[in-house]
C-alpha cells in the first residue's frame, strides 16, 4: 500500500511541478501522509510495526522536524509560509517510511519514477518542438530546477541499465545549459571515479580524474558575471536573515518573503525567490538547531548509501551549493526517496491495543487539524480574490467586509493588512496614501519584518510635508535591522 502512495507521488510530481498551485500542492502532501498513517495503522492492527523506528539513525530527523516546526510556528511569516512547511514534511515521511520497503516494493517504485522521467523528457520535448516554449516555461518551473532533476535520475537509470534514459537525461541537461547541474554531475562522477579505484590504481588512473578537473575549468569559465554577483547577493541576505534570528529563523520556505528585507540598498538583482545555496537558505529559514540536525541526516544517510545512486545524492548535495533544485518540492521528494535507505532493524512489534487506539485517536486528531487548517488557507485564497475584485468594484469598505474572517485570525492577519495596503494605494477617499498607511503600519506590528510594509510606508512618507514620519520610519527600521 505505501509503495503504491510514493510511486503515485514521485511518479507524477514532476510533471505537475508546473501547474503546482494550492489545492495540488495540499493533496499531494496529504496523500504522502494519509498513505504513511494507513500502514502504520495496518501493521499495528496486523503484522506489526518495524522495530526500525528506533533506529538511533532516525534521531536527527525526528529533531529536525520539531525543531523546523517549533521554527514555523515562532515565524512572523506564518501566515505566508505554513503551506509550504508540508512539502518538508512530506519528505521526511517519504525518508523515514521508505526505510521499510521490500527490494519488490522499492524496484516498483523506481520503476515508476523512470516513467515520470520519460514523461518530462516526452513534455520537454511537446515543449520545445511543438509549443516553443520550453526556455519560458519548461517542466519543475525552472531549467536550473529541471537540470537537478535529469542530474539526480542519470545514476538511477544507469543503475538499473537504462542507457537510453541516462542519455535523455544528458539531453536535458544540455538543453537548459545549467552550468550549476554540469558541474555536479561532474563532481559525483569524480567520487564515482576514486571509489572504483585504490591505492596504485588511483595512481594509475590520475589522467580521469585530471580529465574530470579539465572538463570543471569550462563550467567555471562560462559562469557569467551577473550570476555570480547575484549569488553572492542573495547569499549575504541569507547570512543576515541567520544573524537576524540564529535559533528560531524565520520558518521554512521564509526566504521568499523575508529576503528584500535583508537586501543591500541598491544591489545588484535585488529580489530573489531562493537563496541559490540549499544549505544557507535552510539555515536562514530554520534556525541553527534544525540546520544541524538536518544537515546530519543529510550527509549520514549519503554516506551510507551504495549502488551508483549514492552518486545521485553526491550530485544534488553539490547543486544544492550553488542553486536551490531542492526546494522545489518534486525534486526534494524524489530527493528524499533516493537518500533512503533499507532500514538495518530486524523484526517486528505489535503495540498494545490501548497503544494502537490511542495512536488511531491521534492521527484522527491531527488530519482533523490539518482538514480544519487547509479548508481556512483555501477560503483565504478565496477571500483574497474576492477582496480584489470588490476593491475595485464597490471601494476599499467591501475589501475590507471579504477580509474581515482573515483579519480576526492571527495566521492570516497579517497577509490581509498587506493585501488591504496594496488595495488602498489608489484610495480617493481621504489624503493620498493615508489609508494605505495605516494598513502597512498595522501589518508591520504584526510583523515587524514585512518588506512589502517597510518599502510602501517607504514610498508614502516620501512625499512632501511627511518629513518627520520619512525619518521616524527610518529609525524604526534601524531598531529593526541591525
Amino acid at each position: 500500500m505505501l509503495a503504491y502512495i510514493f510511486l503515485f507521488v514521485l511518479g507524477i510530481s514532476p510533471v505537475l511541478q508546473a501547474v503546482f498551485d494550492l489545492p495540488l500542492q495540499l493533496a499531494l502532501q496529504r496523500a504522502v501522509l494519509l498513505g504513511c498513517l494507513a500502514w502504520s495503522v495496518v501493521g499495528a492492527y496486523g503484522a506489526g510495526l518495524p522495530r526500525g523506528f528506533s533506529e538511533k539513525r532516525f534521531y536527527p530527523l525526528w529533531a529536525a522536524a520539531g525543531l523546523s516546526f517549533i521554527s514555523l510556528l515562532a515565524s512572523p511569516f506564518k501566515g505566508f509560509i505554513f503551506n509550504e512547511w508540508g512539502n518538508y514534511a512530506a519528505g521526511l515521511l517519504i525518508f523515514l517510511f521508505a526505510s521499510f520497503l521490500n527490494r519488490e516494493e522499492r524496484g516498483k517504485v523506481e520503476f515508476t519514477v523512470v516513467c515520470g522521467a520519460w514523461l518530462i523528457f516526452a513534455v520537454s520535448l511537446l515543449q520545445a518542438f511543438a509549443l516553443e516554449n520550453f526556455l519560458g516555461k519548461p517542466p519543475l518551473t525552472n531549467l536550473n530546477a529541471l537540470a537537478l532533476y535529469a542530474v539526480m535520475v542519470i545514476p538511477l537509470a544507469l543503475d538499473r541499465g537504462n542507457w537510453l534514459l541516462a542519455g535523455a537525461m544528458v539531453v536535458l541537461v544540455v538543453w537548459t545549459q545549467s552550468l550549476g547541474a554540469a558541474l555536479a554531475g561532474l563532481v559525483a562522477a569524480g567520487f564515482y571515479a576514486v571509489s572504483r579505484f585504490k591505492g596504485r590504481e588511483l595512481k594509475e588512473n590520475a589522467w580521469l580524474l585530471l580529465a574530470l578537473a579539465a572538463l570543471a575549468v569550462p563550467v567555471f569559465y562560462l559562469l557569467q558575471a551577473d550570476s555570480v554577483v547575484g549569488r553572492l547577493t542573495w547569499w549575504r541576505s541569507a547570512r543576515e536573515m541567520f544573524a537576524a534570528r540564529p535559533l528560531a529563523g524565520f520558518g521554512h520556505a521564509s526566504f521568499t518573503w523575508a529576503q528584500a528585507s535583508f537586501q543591500p540598498a541598491g544591489a545588484f538583482r535585488e529580489h530573489a525567490v531562493y537563496a541559490h545555496n540549499y544549505y544557507l537558505e535552510f539555515l536562514s529559514e530554520n534556525g541553527l538547531p534544525a540546520a544541524v540536525a538536518w544537515f546530519w541526516v543529510l550527509f549520514s544517510a549519503a554516506r551510507a548509501k551504495t549502488g551508483l545512486v549514492k552518486y545521485s545524492v553526491i550530485a544534488a548535495l553539490v547543486h544544492s551549493l550553488m542553486d536551490f533544485g531542492l526546494s522545489v518540492p518534486a525534486n526534494f521528494w524524489l530527493f528524499c526517496w533516493l537518500l533512503s535507505s533499507r532500514s538495518e532493524g530486524t523484526g517486528v512489534f505489535r503495540p498494545s491495543r490501548r497503544a494502537a487506539g490511542a495512536g488511531v485517536v491521534f492521527a484522527s486528531l491531527l488530519l482533523a487539524a490539518l482538514a480544519g487548517l487547509d479548508f481556512r488557507s483555501l477560503s483565504f485564497e478565496k477571500a483574497r480574490g474576492r477582496a480584489a475584485a470588490a476593491a475595485g468594484r464597490e471601494g476599499l469598505p467591501a475589501a475590507e467586509a471579504e477580509l474581515r474572517p482573515a483579519l480576526r485570525s492571527k495566521l492570516f492577519k497579517a497577509p490581509a493588512l498587506e493585501l488591504l495596503g496594496n488595495l488602498s494605494i489608489a484610495d480617493k477617499s481621504a489624503e493620498p496614501g493615508f489609508r494605505s498607511a495605516v494598513y502597512y503600519e498595522m501589518a508591520l506590528l504584526e510583523n515587524r519584518y514585512s518588506p512589502s510594509a517597510w518599502s510602501a510606508l517607504r514610498r508614502i512618507y516620501s512625499r512632501p510635508g511627511l518629513e518627520d514620519e520619512a525619518a521616524g520610519l527610518e529609525r524604526r527600521r534601524l531598531e529593526v535591522f541591525k
